[in-house]
C-alpha cells in the first residue's frame, strides 16, 4: 500500500510510524524547512532548545507512553509536580486545590463554595462532557455564578477564544477539566516533559520512520491533489505528481479545503465553517525567576497575554544553562490589532506590562527573547462542533484526515496527534489495535 501523509508535525510523523510499522510505503510531504510542526524548537542557548509554543505530558497519557517506549524514550520522560496561580485584582494567588480556591480573596466566601461546586461538576459528573448547546459561561453564571465567572470564567475563556468566547459548549470545558484531573494525586497535579525537549522525539521519529524505508521531503507543499474518476490517486507538488494508493492530510482544515475545492466543492465548504484561534508565544530567557509559579492565568483586564507559563519552574534552569525560560501566551484571530503588531512594539508593551504584573522592570534581568505566532493553533470549537469535525475517511474516495477538530471535546495534546493519527490510519484499514487507548475523550466525533 503506498501512502501520501501530507504534512510532517506530530499527527504527519505519528502516522507515518504507524503505517511504516505495518508495512506501507510511505511518503511525507512537509512544507517548511524541517518536521515538527507545532512540536518545533529552537535554540535558546548552546545545545539547548525549547519549543515555539509550551508543551506537556499528562500521567494519564497511554498513547504517547506507548510511542515514547516503542521509540527507546522512556527513560528520557521526566514527570514533576506543577504549581498554578489566578492574577487577580493586582495579586498572585496561588489555586492548586480546594484549600486555595476557599481562601481566594477576589471572591465571597459563597462565590468560592459555588465555584469548587462547579469545577467538581464539570470534572466528575456524568453527561455533561456530552452537552454541546449549553454555552459554558452561560452555564457557569447558573452553577458557579456571576461572582465566581465574572472572576475567574470569564477571564480565562476571553484569553482562549476572544469574542467567540460565549459560544464555547459546557461539553469543552467538561473534558479539558477532566484531562487535567486524571493527572493529579490528590491536590498535587504532575506534568511530564521529554529531556533535551520534544525535539528529540520527532528526531527520533524520523530517523525510525526512515529506517523503516518511509521517504521524507521537507520544502514540499503540496499545490494540488490528483484526481482520476472522482477518486485521489496521488499528489501535485512543484516537481512532480506522487502516485499513491491513499493520501493522508494532516494539515489543518482550512489548507484542505483549498486543495478539494475543485474535486468536491461541498466538502470544501463543511471544512471552511471550521474557524481557527492563531496563538501568539513571547519567549523570554531570564536571569533569574519571575513567577513563583508554573502556569500564571492572567484574569486581569488590560493585558496582551493570558497566560505566563515559566518552563523553568517545570524543568530547572540547569537544564537550560541557568536561564529562566518563560512563556508569554495568547490566543487571537489573525485580523486582530495584536497579531498585526511589530514584534519590537508588542515585546515593549509586555515588558511595561510585567512591571505591573511583578512590581518590577524585568529589563535588567532580560537575556534575550523571541516571537512566534502559529495561525491555526486551535479550532474554534462552537455550540454543537461534533457536527462540524471531519471524518477520518473524507467523502472522497482515496483521501483521508487526521485534523485537531477531531480531538475534540478534549484538547490538543501530542498524545491526542497520536490517538486520531491512529484514527486515520484504522480508517485506511491498517490494523492499530496494538496501540492502547487511554481515557481521553478525543476522536469521539467525526
Amino acid at each position: 500500500m503506498d501512502v501520501v501523509v501530507i504534512g510532517a508535525g506530530a499527527t504527519g510523523l505519528a502516522a507515518g510510524y504507524l503505517l511504516s510499522r505495518k508495512g506501507a510505503d510511505v511518503t511525507i510531504l512537509e512544507a517548511s524547512s524541517r518536521p515538527g510542526g507545532l512540536l518545533s524548537t529552537f535554540e535558546v542557548g548552546k545545545e539547548h532548545r525549547l519549543e515555539y509554543f509550551y508543551h506537556h505530558f499528562f500521567t494519564h497519557d497511554a498513547e504517547i507512553h506507548w510511542l515514547l517506549d516503542e521509540l527507546g524514550l522512556s527513560d528520557r520522560t521526566i514527570y514533576r509536580p506543577a504549581t498554578m496561580g489566578v492574577f487577580r485584582d493586582a495579586t498572585i494567588h496561588p489555586f492548586n486545590g480546594p484549600t486555595d480556591v476557599l481562601s481566594f480573596p477576589a471572591m465571597s466566601v459563597w462565590a468560592r463554595l459555588r465555584f469548587g461546586l462547579s469545577a467538581s461538576m464539570l470534572t466528575y459528573l456524568p453527561g455533561v462532557e456530552d452537552d454541546e448547546q449549553t454555552p459554558a459561561l452561560e452555564w457557569f453564571r447558573r452553577w458557579a455564578g456571576e461572582e465566581a465567572t465574572e472572576a475567574i470564567w470569564e477571564p480565562m475563556m476571553d484569553v482562549k477564544f476572544g469574542d467567540a468566547a460565549d459560544r464555547i459548549p459546557v461539553a469543552w470545558m467538561a473534558g479539558r477539566l477532566r484531562q487535567r484531573a486524571r493527572s493529579r494525586e490528590g491536590t498535587e497535579e504532575k506534568l511530564g516533559y521529554l529531556e533535551g525537549s520534544l525535539q528529540v522525539l520527532v528526531n527520533r521519529l524520523v530517523a525510525v520512520i526512515q529506517e523503516e524505508g518511509a521517504d521524507l521531503q521537507c520544502d514540499t507543499p503540496v499545490e494540488q491533489l490528483a484526481v482520476e474518476d472522482g477518486r485521489v490517486t496521488g499528489v501535485v507538488t512543484s516537481e512532480e505528481t506522487m502516485n499513491a494508493d491513499a493520501v493522508l492530510s494532516t494539515v489543518p482544515t482550512p489548507i484542505l479545503a483549498r486543495l478539494v475545492e475543485e474535486t468536491d466543492a461541498e466538502y470544501a465548504s463543511s471544512l471552511r465553517q471550521i474557524e481557527y484561534m492563531g496563538a501568539i508565544c513571547t519567549i523570554l530567557s531570564l536571569k533569574e525567576s519571575l513567577s513563583p509559579v508554573y502556569w500564571l492565568n492572567v484574569a486581569d483586564s488590560g493585558f496582551s497575554f493570558g497566560g505566563v507559563i515559566e518552563q523553568t519552574r517545570l524543568i530547572p534552569p540547569d537544564e537550560y544553562g541557568g536561564r529562566h525560560l518563560v512563556y508569554l501566551s495568547r490566543y487571537v484571530h489573525s485580523d486582530h490589532a495584536l497579531w498585526k503588531k511589530r514584534k519590537d512594539h508588542l515585546i515593549e508593551q509586555q515588558m511595561n506590562e510585567l512591571k505591573r504584573l511583578f512590581g518590577r522592570d524585568v529589563g535588567p534581568i532580560l537575556n534575550d527573547h523571541w516571537l512566534f505566532r502559529g495561525r491555526f493553533a486551535a479550532p474554534i470549537t462552537g455550540l454543537g462542533f461534533s457536527q462540524l469535525v471531519p471524518s477520518y475517511d473524507s467523502p472522497v474516495p482515496g483521501l483521508f484526515t487526521a485534523c485537531m477538530p477531531q480531538v475534540y471535546p478534549d484538547e490538543r495534546s501530542t498524545n491526542n496527534s497520536i490517538r486520531i493519527a491512529a484514527g486515520a490510519v484504522d480508517a485506511m484499514g491498517v490494523d492499530t489495535s496494538f496501540l492502547p487507548q487511554g481515557p481521553s475523550l478525543a476522536g469521539r466525533h467525526g
